[in-house]
C-alpha cells in the first residue's frame, strides 16, 4: 500500500504475475519507502537465495515454475540453516512429548483408541486404504492414482504444497510456523 501510495499501481511481468516489494534492509515492519524496493518474482527470489533466506525461497518457489526436485533441495538448505542456527523445531526440548499431547487433547492420538479411532479405522478398512490391509493393496491404489499418500494438500498459512497427509500434518496446517 505505502508503495503504491508513492508510485501507483503495480505491474504485471509477462507471466501476469504482479511484481513483488522487497523490504531492502529485511525488517517488514520498516515500510520506509527508501527502505522498499520494486522486483519480479524472481529476482526476489535471487535476492533472497543469495542471503542464504531459503525458508523465503521455498514461499515464493510456490508462486513459480521450480521442479519438485528444487523445492526439496530449497527445503533441505532451510532446515540445515535452521539447525545451525539453533531454531529447528526438532532441537526444541519436549518437541515430541507436545506434539503427542497436543493430538491427545484434540483426540487424535492413535493411541487413545475409543470411538474416533473405531470410526477412523473402519472407514479406511471399507475403502481399502487401511495399512493393516497388505501391500497389494497399498501398490493398487498407488497406481490408480488414488493413494491417500497422493494426496496433493496446499497449507492454507505458508503456501507450501506437497503430497500425502504426514508432512501436512505435522508442519503445516494447525501446526504451521506462521500461526504461532
Amino acid at each position: 500500500m505505502i508503495y503504491k501510495e508513492h508510485f501507483g499501481k503495480i505491474p504485471k511481468d509477462a507471466d501476469g504475475r504482479s511484481y513483488e516489494i522487497h523490504h531492502i534492509d529485511g525488517n517488514h515492519n520498516n515500510n520506509d519507502i527508501n527502505n522498499l524496493k520494486l522486483v519480479t518474482i524472481e529476482e526476489h527470489y535471487n535476492i533472497h537465495y543469495a542471503q542464504g533466506d531459503y525458508g523465503a525461497c521455498l514461499i515464493m518457489s510456490n508462486r513459480m515454475k521450480i521442479s519438485p526436485e528444487e523445492k526439496s533441495i530449497l527445503a533441505s538448505k532451510h532446515s540445515q540453516a535452521r539447525i545451525a542456527r539453533g531454531d529447528h523445531p526438532f532441537l526444541r526440548k519436549g518437541f515430541q512429548s507436545n506434539t503427542a499431547r497436543r493430538m491427545v487433547e484434540k483426540g487424535t492420538h492413535p493411541f487413545l483408541g475409543g470411538d474416533i479411532q473405531r470410526k477412523s479405522n473402519k472407514q479406511r478398512r471399507e475403502n481399502g486404504t487401511h495399512h493393516l490391509l497388505g501391500n497389494n493393496l497399498a501398490r493398487e491404489l498407488i497406481e490408480k492414482g488414488i493413494s491417500p499418500t497422493q494426496k496433493e494438500w496446499i497449507c492454507p498459512y505458508c503456501n507450501s504444497t506437497g503430497k500425502g497427509s504426514s508432512n501436512y500434518n505435522r508442519w503445516h496446517g494447525d501446526n504451521c510456523r506462521y500461526i504461532r
